[in-house]
């Protein structure tokens, strides 16, 4: 009787170790960063404005049109993993757009989809926390 409970101890012991071996914290790869340099290039057209277009050539230049009229505003844009005190959590593309010399603005790029139909569309959350979708025409 005393080597049956004996035995059911040591099984109970096993058992809570094995357990908690399994069940430890697992730390995951990081997930692969989005490879949108090239598909992003070309003109957007915003969902929200039809009239507004940003085009980011392949040279690294963003420009601004509003009923195809150029902007004065041209910008030097790059995708970076990270951008002033924006460091990456692991999940961010950040688009990077210099404004000035000493002056530039991080947004975060959510996804560049294409549908069933090979439409494609830019999802972009601006530095000031705005949702924007542009299409590409």
């Amino acid at each position: 009787m005393k080597n049956n409970k004996r035995v059911s101890k040591i099984l109970k012991l096993l058992l809570l170790m094995v357990i908690s071996y399994s069940c430890k914290a697992q730390v995951l790869p990081p997930i692969s960063q989005p490879n949108w340099g090239n598909e992003i290039i070309g003109t957007w057209i915003s969902n929200d404005d039809l009239d507004y277009k940003i085009e980011f050539t392949s040279n690294g230049v963003q420009k601004e049109y509003i009923g195809n009229v150029l902007q004065d505003g041209t910008y030097n844009y790059a995708l970076t993993m990270s951008c002033g005190s924006n460091i990456n959590n692991g999940f961010d593309v950040y688009l990077k757009r210099d404004i000035s010399s000493n002056d530039f603005v991080c947004d975060v790029i959510n996804n560049i989809h294409t549908d069933d139909n090979g439409v494609k569309t830019l999802s972009i959350t601006t530095e000031s926390g705005k949702l924007e979708i542009y299409t590409k025409q």
